[in-house]
């Protein structure tokens, strides 16, 4: 058996491997919004947080694209490691690239988010994005003032900070 063969072989376990969906390439199709959307629709009931909201801050974030990457944030909800450590013991590297993961961590994140925000302050909407966009650090250091934080140059993200949290239309 050629030895290169055997050797990823015995990485793969003897099973079929599963490539990253990572920038380097991806095995299977990326998902449709109509998918993205249903696998919204449990995370969402779980946080009692509006699907539409969260639907709108993955437009946002990434377009729908999961292997979006920007710096160390990856994937539909832009995760950095700091934001995945917070709320997942999975490891970051490759799980942040299958979307289902990386939008089940990024709504922990986020009803992790407004939990720390409830404790700490009067909560609001354009506060919870912008401390899940800049980090709960970034807000907490301009005394959870959003006055003090840059509204990001999304047009979604300006309408989320408007309250408007359903500014991108589900799909059908």
């Amino acid at each position: 058996m050629n030895r290169l063969l055997l050797v990823a072989l015995l990485l793969c376990g003897f099973a079929a491997c599963e490539r990253r969906a990572g920038p380097a390439g991806a095995a299977a199709p990326p998902p449709s919004r109509v998918e993205i959307w249903a696998a919204i629709q449990p995370l969402a009931e779980r946080y009692r947080m509006d699907p539409a909201f969260i639907y709108a801050l993955v437009a946002a974030e990434s377009n729908f694209d999961p292997r979006a990457h920007n710096g160390e944030a990856r994937g539909l909800l832009q995760l950095t490691p700091h934001a995945w450590r917070t709320v997942s013991s999975a490891p970051y590297g490759p799980s942040v690239w299958n979307w289902r993961t990386n939008l089940e961590a990024g709504v922990d994140y986020l009803a992790y988010s407004r939990s720390y925000l409830h404790k700490k302050t009067t909560f609001s909407y354009p506060l919870l994005l912008a401390a899940f966009h800049y980090g709960l650090d970034y807000v907490e250091a301009r005394r959870f003032d959003v006055s003090r934080v840059p509204v990001p140059a999304s047009p979604i993200y300006q309408e989320l900070w408007r309250g408007n949290l359903a500014p991108v239309p589900a799909p059908r």
